[in-house]
């Protein structure tokens, strides 16, 4: 009886030391704070990007600025900015 006894308390201590194990860090939590959160970003394809800084930067034929404006103003990556600046150059004529 108190082997049987032994034997179910032994098995319930591991069971739970392997519960615990399994869930992950031994019960440690995560206390660092989360990334900032970056600032909503416009989309070219849902509204109109009618920027006269960048349009007066292709007049000048200062692509190169044109774009990195573009990409400062949208949060754009570098192909999609230059799609837009060329998308903006192409309507100018």
């Amino acid at each position: 009886m108190i082997g049987k006894l032994l034997f179910l308390a032994v098995g319930l201590l591991i069971g739970l030391l392997l519960a615990r194990f399994l869930r992950g860090g031994g019960g440690r939590r995560d206390l660092t704070a989360p990334p900032p959160a970056r600032p909503p970003l416009r989309r070219v394809g849902d509204e109109r990007i009618d920027d006269e800084a960048i349009r007066e930067l292709i007049r000048q034929n200062r692509k190169i600025d044109a774009i990195k404006l573009m990409r400062q103003k949208t949060g754009l990556g570098l192909a999609e900015a230059k799609d837009a600046v060329e998308a903006m150059e192409d309507a100018m004529r």
